[in-house]
């Protein structure tokens, strides 16, 4: 089967998760037989978008937008050609912000799965759905005015100061802030055949549109992680480890420095190590990584006694609680989103309400405190991590049926 792949982000070597599911989605395909072809954008005024400074193991054909030329119709009709000229069997859409429903749109003439990332079919402010310290109850198929108006407020200045960062061009170059968008999204979705979101939340505000839903989590490489040897009594002091974007306000350090601080007045027997900027805010308990490469991150996992995933937001995935799991080390997770999917609480690691400081205090001293728990959830973890989120798994569990029950599919799109 001839599978064309339509992604608006798609940078290699990768700027970040999106990117990596993408690129295993692409060449699992083509390790099963299937020719793939990658139409992918490049956006002259954005760092963020489509660059392929190394070589993928797919073909790539890459469409370059530069100005105002980057607007919904002209992406629609670019794609749109250059897609039936190849003349696919099927279309994947992949990452997208505002300007996916004109994307879709053009697409859907084929037999057209589309993935979700984050909320960016939800929100018009950002892809975090997250708004004063919480996950925002709005959708802006919903609530369009209250969503029109959000997002105004949180861009109207970066558009008055020229700003254009990836997601800021989309709002542009859909006119995402019209009366109108709403209405094209419904139209974009309805003709998408099958959409593939990672938690139920992220199903419902799809809801009734896509005419099929599937659950399928993002995929990573754990080789890496599974390869990697404990050693979590390195430094001395039990690390307690927050990896990811921990200078996010919606990924929860806040609430780990208030457990921290809860925890110091009673005990000195603990670090934690953060990804946060090295001139971070000192305290005693803290060790501020700043940018810590991919290639270092199983040691980090290794040689601590816990990962800390506080978020706030609804994660979409929880690529940090599969990299712990793999890497045999106990998690202490937020129970929300992606994260409480991915994790058995209390087989693979302890769970506790979002952004209840005394609550992760708690659950980090049960852990801190018994050794043979942090063992054997980390064991448990592990084996969870192998058998449930491989890459190989993954592909096998979901992308072949998928890719089997396209090619029963056929619209003639391309004829």
């Amino acid at each position: 089967m001839r599978i064309a792949f339509a992604d608006m982000m798609f940078s290699w070597p990768p700027h970040g998760g999106g990117d990596v599911d993408m690129f295993h989605v692409m060449d699992g395909a083509r390790r099963m037989g299937h020719e793939v072809r990658l139409f992918a954008v490049r956006d002259l005024d954005t760092w963020e978008r489509g660059v392929l400074s190394q070589p993928t193991p797919f073909a790539v054909e890459t469409l370059e937008f530069s100005g105002s030329g980057f607007n919904g119709p002209t992406l629609a009709q670019r794609f749109g050609q250059a897609v039936a000229a190849w003349e696919p069997d099927a279309v994947f859409a992949g990452q997208g912000f505002l300007m996916k429903p004109h994307l879709l749109r053009a697409l859907a003439r084929w037999p057209l799965v589309s993935r979700y990332h984050a909320h960016e079919a939800a929100c018009l402010r950002d892809m975090l759905r997250f708004l004063d310290g919480k996950p925002c109850p709005c959708a802006f198929l919903e609530t369009p005015d209250i969503c029109r108006a959000c997002s105004l407020e949180r861009w109207g200045g970066e558009i008055r100061r020229g700003g254009a960062n990836a997601w800021l061009r989309e709002y542009l170059g859909a006119k995402a802030w019209g009366a109108a968008y709403p209405e094209l999204v419904r139209d974009a979705l309805r003709g998408v055949d099958i959409a593939l979101v990672s938690t139920a939340s992220m199903a419902a505000s799809l809801e009734g549109l896509p005419k099929e839903t599937r659950l399928f989590p993002s995929m990573v490489d754990i080789s890496p992680f599974l390869a990697q040897p404990r050693d979590p009594a390195g430094c001395g002091r039990k690390v307690l480890f927050m990896p990811g974007r921990a200078e996010d306000p919606a990924k929860g350090h806040a609430t780990l420095a208030a457990a921290a601080e809860r925890l110091w007045a009673k005990r000195r027997d603990f670090l934690v190590k953060a990804t946060l900027p090295q001139d971070a805010t000192a305290a005693p308990w803290l060790e501020p990584l700043g940018w810590v490469s991919h290639r270092e991150m199983p040691a980090l996992y290794a040689g601590a006694a816990v990962c800390v995933a506080p978020s706030l937001w609804e994660e979409p995935f929880g690529l940090v609680a599969v990299e712990a799991m793999a890497a045999g080390c106990p998690v202490a997770a937020s129970r929300r989103g992606g994260l409480a999917d991915i994790m058995l609480d209390g087989e693979t690691g302890l769970l506790f309400t979002p952004g209840d400081d005394a609550a992760l205090a708690d659950t980090l001293e049960r852990l801190l405190d018994d050794a043979a728990l942090r063992e054997r959830l980390g064991a448990a973890g592990r084996k969870r991590a192998r058998t449930e989120y491989g890459v190989e798994t993954i592909l096998e569990r979901h992308y072949r049926p998928l890719w089997e029950d396209l090619a029963r599919t056929r619209k003639g799109g391309g004829s």
